[in-house]
């Protein structure tokens, strides 16, 4: 373990006004506030805590069951050491711990990015709300058979009737792929170069 994470570990067992449980402010040039206000950097490491350790942030089904902080990230100081250095932090994009290192559940230096929340979005399996067909597929009552629809720009757009549902995820999904590359290539500009070359590579898991 480096020294780094066991002086936040030995600074959260002296913190008896811990963050959630798990997180402290070993104190530094790093501010939680400023002019009254939460600053963006504390906003962001509070929200990444409470996903992972407050239970009302975690429910039963919630993507973030399982989900960790780093113990480096949990001293604050230097989790917004991190975040001011990041190149995309003041762009008002989403925190991310999965894209670069896919079905990650580890909060981290090394695993963490910067997305915008349109691309964020677009990644969501929305797994809770499928129902019971995959991801794009829905049952078509009138012909007995399986469409396939896939959303794009905030309207569905349809892909075709099948007979099987495999057959009907395997068409959703080559189009879910294409479609992320293609965002990919008009965000170019304004993501990080890790974050691209994620999303180029990315493939549909579920």
């Amino acid at each position: 373990m480096s020294s780094v994470a066991l002086k936040s570990q030995t600074t959260i067992k002296n913190n008896s006004k811990s963050f959630c449980g798990v997180g402290c402010n070993s104190g530094g040039k790093h501010k939680t506030s400023k002019d009254g206000k939460h600053t963006k950097a504390y906003v962001t490491w509070y929200s990444m805590l409470k996903r992972c350790y407050h239970k009302v942030h975690t429910p039963s089904g919630s993507a973030y069951i399982g989900c960790s902080v780093s113990d480096e990230w949990l001293d604050f100081q230097n989790f917004a050491e991190w975040y001011v250095n990041h190149e995309y932090s003041d762009k008002g994009y989403a925190l991310d711990k999965d894209l670069l290192v896919p079905n990650n559940k580890i909060y981290s230096d090394e695993t963490c990015s910067f997305v915008p929340p349109e691309l964020n979005n677009l990644l969501n399996d929305r797994r809770a709300l499928r129902g019971k067909y995959p991801q794009g597929v829905t049952y078509h009552v009138r012909d007995n058979n399986y469409k396939s629809c896939l959303n794009i720009r905030g309207k569905q757009k349809h892909l075709g009737y099948f007979d099987c549902i495999q057959e009907a995820h395997g068409v959703y999904v080559a189009a879910k792929e294409a479609y992320v590359k293609d965002i990919a290539l008009e965000w170019q500009d304004r993501i990080a170069d890790d974050v691209f070359q994620a999303l180029m590579n990315w493939r549909f898991v579920g």
